[in-house]
């Protein structure tokens, strides 16, 4: 699977997000509490096509 974006609406804590993905290399950083785990919550729950 090649995830090239993600657009998130009312997921956890964003109301909104758009990432586009290099299909090299990605880095996610930043301080804590800001939502990193979330985004790979998302890409996971989306592989599995599991919805809540």
């Amino acid at each position: 699977m090649l995830i090239t974006n993600l657009k998130l609406q009312n997921f956890r804590n964003y109301e909104e997000l758009n990432l586009e993905f290099n299909k090299n290399i990605n880095v996610i950083y930043g301080d804590n509490a800001q939502g990193k785990t979330n985004i790979l919550e998302s890409i996971f729950l989306t592989a599995i096509r599991k919805v809540f």
